[in-house]
């Protein structure tokens, strides 16, 4: 059994400020391309202005 923690890993939260949509990513890039689908599916005229 090893003793080794394992690496330090960073995480980006992110959230909708129209509706109650919280999500978590590894990246940013992650993230933008996560809350971008999300108002794209739940949101069509907030994302066609963002």
């Amino acid at each position: 059994m090893s003793d080794r923690t394992p690496p330090n890993r960073t995480s980006i939260t992110g959230r909708c400020e129209h509706c109650e949509w919280e999500a978590l990513a590894a990246s940013y890039s992650e993230m933008v391309e996560m809350y971008h689908d999300h108002l794209r599916e739940e949101h069509p005229k907030a994302w066609l202005r963002a």
